[in-house]
């Protein structure tokens, strides 16, 4: 009986080692300052073709050449419209949330970052 629960031991420590490698992805604010956030799928970002603006389709952290993932969340009062968005590197898989602020005076919105994941230890292929 000994060397079974042994055994048992063992595969339970490796099964808890192959748990731990799974990667995870971030779950993304369900609210923000009391307001539900209904979030949509996770897309890959549009590449960004700016001279001026230099690479900004790879990710900072790891070099992973992008694209990044996207995706958009919609929030009230009255109709949902995009209120925030988030953005994912695929593979360290460090994660930003932002709140789409607009102005009256301003032409498209400005990001106030919400929550932020640092990126994983390991850059994933």
């Amino acid at each position: 009986m000994t060397a079974e629960l042994e055994a048992l031991r063992a595969e339970n420590e490796a099964l808890r080692a192959k748990l731990a490698a799974v990667r995870r992805i971030p779950e993304l604010p369900a609210e923000h300052k009391g307001v539900p956030i209904e979030w949509r799928r996770w897309e890959p970002a549009p590449f960004i073709l700016c001279e001026r603006a230099g690479d900004l389709n790879g990710c900072p952290q790891c070099d992973h050449p992008g694209p990044s993932l996207l995706t958009f969340g919609l929030a009230g009062p009255g109709k949902p419209l995009i209120r925030f968005n988030a953005h994912r590197c695929p593979s360290c898989e460090e994660t930003c949330v932002y709140e789409r602020r607009y102005d009256k005076y301003r032409i498209g919105a400005e990001l106030v970052e919400i929550a932020y994941w640092a990126p994983k230890a390991t850059a994933q292929p």
